[in-house]
């Protein structure tokens, strides 16, 4: 795994990576001519792993008795021990240049090694599923997916340990499957994210309905960086149901087609807990607010892909209650937020949609596969667009806060390993209806490049 180590190496050395600068032309030169020499070992990656997989004999085993241990490489490396455990070794990089205007940063090149990720996953006495992920730049909450689930029937699965709360497709979409860099603002701060708890799930109607049902401990980590080190928000159950009415009917356009919803219920004491709103770059809307009781969320969500193109879209709405928080200690009217986004993709070179994207002819025979993406949203803290309001944490009339956002991208999948995204972002971003002053519209540049096995 030498190709590895020449991939990640250089951005492990420097603790203080993201978010920084690009001062020095040198730099900058070191860090694209590793990462080129990182793609050109990497494009060879698939006819390495296609002749290790025909090939003949045992070219392919490492064997301690007769098969009993299997070592295998197909899309990632993977150890088999008979029939009893599996295990696959996945790694998943992302680094982006982000050249955007912010109101708290310069604008100029900001370099940001987005993601670096070890884990396992794999399968135990044929019926029991486990994952475990850490990020390696990550030393406050490290771990990322570490959980076990066990496949009773189609219809009844238990999932248990930390895992991603069953709301909204864009949080719940893997990271190396994003049709953009970033995802949306909804999913960024009205989504609850990851969480320990245990879930039941499955299909019924052979595939056509799924559910998931789960409790969690506390309400998710797409929470405030207060809240993180000192959890305040209690326990969340979370439900999530998709219905894919024309499923596995063969030549029907709308086999694909999934419709679902969901939701959330947990409460947060009294104190400034109330859902972060941002804006791409990271600039703060809204400052915090006092909240106190029931926190509740709600959304829908809509997938279609039609041949080689995509279309998704969701709603979400989150209400934090406000009891006693005025400052005679009366109730204050609830505080909602709400989001939506639109996305479209399409494939210019013809490959069909399945989930993932899978070039037909990847590098380095090939020229892999080009993506077009576009994608419209709006993150909005509802309140008022006309005065009187104040942005103090105790008032009862909030500002209205929103950011809509218009995405352009260009996706190329050099191959089932490295992906290669450029996008670029219009922003409007509004305070009781009026556009700001210092960063209202901006334009935004980021080219990102992906590599998962």
């Amino acid at each position: 795994m030498k190709f590895l180590r020449v991939f990640v190496s250089p951005w492990l050395r420097d603790s203080e990576i993201r978010s920084r600068r690009i001062d020095r032309p040198h730099a900058w030169c070191r860090r694209s001519a590793t990462l080129a020499t990182a793609c050109l070992l990497l494009v060879g990656l698939p006819a390495a792993g296609q002749s290790q997989s025909s090939g003949e004999g045992t070219n392919n085993n490492i064997s301690s008795s007769e098969d009993t241990v299997r070592w295998t490489f197909d899309n990632a490396p993977s150890v088999r021990v008979r029939k009893v455990l599996r295990a696959d070794l996945h790694v998943k990089t992302q680094t982006d240049w982000r050249d955007w205007a912010s109101t708290t940063d310069a604008e100029e090149p900001v370099f940001d090694l987005h993601r670096a990720r070890v884990g396992v996953d794999g399968t135990f006495l044929k019926f029991f599923e486990y994952e475990v992920e850490r990020e390696l730049r990550d030393s406050s909450q490290p771990w990322r997916d570490v959980y076990v689930n066990a496949r009773f029937t189609r219809w009844l699965q238990l999932q248990a340990g930390k895992f991603k709360v069953p709301f909204s497709l864009d949080e719940l979409t893997g990271s190396m499957d994003l049709d953009f860099i970033y995802r949306t603002l909804a999913a960024s701060y009205l989504a609850p994210g990851r969480d320990v708890g245990v879930m039941a799930h499955g299909g019924l109607l052979n595939g056509a309905l799924k559910y998931q049902a789960a409790i969690f401990r506390r309400g998710g980590e797409n929470v405030r960086a207060s809240e993180q080190t000192d959890p305040q928000s209690g326990r969340t159950t979370a439900g999530r149901i998709v219905v894919r009415p024309w499923d596995g009917r063969k030549g029907n356009l709308l086999r694909t087609l999934a419709v679902g919803t969901s939701f959330t219920a947990g409460r947060v004491p009294e104190g400034p807990y109330s859902l972060r709103s941002k804006s791409v770059a990271g600039d703060s809307l809204l400052k915090a607010f006092n909240v106190n009781g029931a926190r509740n969320r709600y959304g829908a969500e809509v997938h279609w892909e039609p041949g080689p193109g995509a279309i998704q879209g969701e709603i979400m709405r989150a209400r934090d209650q406000r009891r006693g928080q005025s400052i005679d200690d009366k109730d204050l009217p609830d505080a909602v937020a709400h989001g939506w986004y639109l996305s479209g993709t399409w494939l210019l070179t013809g490959e069909p949609r399945s989930g993932a994207v899978h070039p037909k002819k990847p590098l380095p025979h090939g020229f892999g596969a080009v993506e077009v993406a576009t994608r419209i949203e709006k993150l909005t803290n509802a309140g008022l667009t006309q005065p009187p309001f104040t942005a103090t944490p105790r008032a009862a009339n909030l500002p209205q806060a929103s950011d809509r956002v218009w995405t352009v991208g260009v996706n190329w999948y050099l191959n089932d390993f490295v992906k290669v995204q450029f996008d670029l972002i219009r922003e409007q971003r509004e305070l009781g209806g009026t556009v700001m002053s210092a960063g209202g519209r901006t334009w935004s540049r980021v080219f990102g490049l992906q590599f998962g096995i």
